[in-house]
């Protein structure tokens, strides 16, 4: 290295260290920030409301919302007296888009109907009175009943079409009637079974779960969850008590179409555990099935495999048809 290059490195080095140097005095020189500390309290600035009886911005204390239940201020005045007439009247200030308020003014009918509190109605509000139509006495309107046969009585669990039915084809033999009781009833549980594995079950008024649903979804939500392992007993319960859980009947719900989500009244464990509590099979709304002739094929198809057990009443079928599906008018 020469000694020009030395010298030119030197110079460098001399010039670099003052330019540091100055920008450093520079920055070292420059005024602090200003700080404006400013104390603020409580409702110094208008706040927003708390209740829906405020304003969008409230500038006084908190008050009843005007024109409700609690406002007094029409009967707390001592200038203000309910019975002063038409012309008495306290206004009640409106916001309007612009930002002013305008004064709307209430008045109280006249006179005050004594016994009564006289509520402000508004000016411009038209009351009309309505009179119900007259209709026919109750005395004289006669309510029709749907005949019913006495096979959908015995289904329904009435004793006494069964009774009826033995009586027409018994008579007062007792071992007949006895044979005969056997076989009603034995056609009534079949049935009844096939209800139930067919989920043709009708559900209680006031379930909270159940009256989410129409009835033909309820009986899709049964027939979903007893594919998944969960049946109904065909009485309050499930069968060998294997109930299922949350997500068993979110999956069930799912199946038919309905969002889990959008349900609101969720049972609990204890409630999915007493869902079917005052369910019971609607048997009778299997008889459309095997009609409108009721053959004995039809009738023993219906019944499924429990038409082995039967075989006297299918023997004898003819003859004990007619007493059990002539349709007859149910009297109060």
């Amino acid at each position: 290295m020469t000694a020009s290059e030395l010298a030119f490195l030197a110079l460098g080095l001399l010039l670099g260290a003052a330019t540091g140097a100055a920008v450093i005095v520079v920055l070292g020189s420059r005024s602090p920030r200003r700080e404006i500390r400013v104390t603020v309290t409580r409702d110094a600035l208008p706040r927003r409301s708390e209740t829906l009886s405020h304003d969008a911005f409230v500038t006084s204390p908190a008050e009843p919302a005007r024109g409700g239940p609690a406002d007094r201020r029409g009967f707390d005045r001592h200038d203000f007296s309910p019975d002063a007439g038409a012309g008495a009247a306290f206004p009640m200030t409106v916001p309007t888009n612009v930002g002013r308020r305008v004064a709307i003014p209430i008045e109280t009918p006249s006179p005050a109907v004594p016994g009564r509190t006289t509520v402000p109605y508004v000016t411009s509000a038209v009351g009309v009175a309505a009179e119900p139509e007259a209709g026919p006495p109750t005395e004289d309107v006669s309510v029709s009943r749907v005949p019913q046969t006495p096979l959908e009585r015995m289904l329904r669990g009435e004793h006494r079409a069964m009774v009826e039915v033995v009586d027409a084809v018994a008579g007062e033999d007792s071992l007949r009637r006895r044979d005969w009781e056997l076989l009603l009833g034995g056609l009534a549980e079949a049935m009844a079974d096939m209800a139930v594995r067919e989920s043709v079950v009708d559900f209680p008024l006031g379930a909270s779960f159940w009256d989410t649903f129409t009835v033909e979804q309820c009986r899709r939500i049964v027939t979903s969850l007893a594919t998944m392992g969960f049946r109904y007993d065909g009485r309050d319960g499930w069968v060998e008590h294997h109930v299922p859980v949350y997500r068993d009947l979110s999956l069930a719900l799912a199946d038919i179409g309905e969002d889990p989500r959008r349900i609101r009244a969720w049972p609990n464990a204890a409630e999915i555990a007493e869902l079917f509590v005052g369910v019971r099979p609607a048997p009778e709304e299997l008889l459309a099935a095997a009609g409108p002739d009721y053959r004995v094929g039809e009738m023993q198809a219906l019944v499924g495999e429990h038409a082995s057990g039967l075989a006297g009443l299918w023997i004898a079928w003819d003859d004990v048809r007619p007493h059990l599906l002539m349709a007859q008018e149910q009297t109060a």
